[in-house]
């Protein structure tokens, strides 16, 4: 993975908007956490592989409306994507959605480019498990770490650490919201995420995992060690 100061190339590099213009987001339509996109920019497509297991795929032709909206206090922009993949997710839902590609890299995200949680702080309060342990992807991490105390990582905010061949800043740290609630393989509400949170974490810290900012680009790999600079 390649780290950048914008963030990963296409981590969140799509999203969608509501028929009113407003951007789509989990609270609304968890189901979509089972949907599966593949965005290949070099080859122009785009494939989605539903819960049935069918696959549809759109060739991204020459870029299409131009529009923006704003979500947790960014303004998205991007360019409309026609095709069968956005009629097909529409389907899905019930309700008309419009795909978006984002027009640079950065545009997806929500509070930063790196987010980053311990193994250990998602043991720590109670997550449900999945065959090999807590079950992390319903936090919607770019990074988890194995090593660490729990909550360990809310003692690098405002501090550098390596990863990898890259540095980042640690800003501060993640709050949660209900999306934790839901599985990510299949959408199903599954656990008082956010109500198990507040009564490990108390109200007024209803935190899981810390954000970064990218100070050096560079490589990360499964394995890297973490370390503070």
């Amino acid at each position: 993975m390649r780290l950048e100061r914008p963030g990963v190339a296409e981590d969140r590099r799509l999203f969608l908007l509501c028929d009113n213009g407003s951007v789509v987001t989990m609270r609304r339509f968890p189901e979509l956490t089972a949907v599966v996109p593949d965005l290949d920019l070099a080859a122009a497509t785009l494939t989605v592989t539903l819960p049935d297991g069918s696959e549809v795929i759109t060739v991204l032709g020459s870029p299409g409306e131009r529009v923006g909206a704003v979500l947790f206090g960014r303004t998205r922009t991007g360019s409309v994507v026609e095709g069968e993949v956005a009629k097909a997710l529409s389907s899905y839902v019930g309700e008309r959605l419009r795909l978006v590609l984002a027009e640079s890299v950065g545009m997806g995200w929500d509070e930063g480019p790196v987010s980053l949680v311990g193994h250990a702080s998602v043991g720590a309060v109670g997550t449900p498990s999945d065959p090999g342990g807590p079950d992390l992807a319903r936090f919607r991490m770019l990074v988890d770490v194995t090593g660490t105390e729990p909550f360990e990582e809310d003692t690098w905010v405002g501090r550098r650490i390596r990863l990898g061949t890259a540095t980042v800043r640690v800003s501060h740290p993640l709050q949660r919201c209900v999306v934790i609630d839901y599985r990510a393989s299949s959408g199903a509400r599954d656990w008082e995420g956010v109500r198990t949170l507040t009564a490990r974490r108390g109200a007024d810290q209803l935190t899981l995992g810390v954000i970064g900012e990218v100070h050096e680009p560079g490589d990360v790999h499964v394995g890297d060690p973490v370390n503070l600079v």
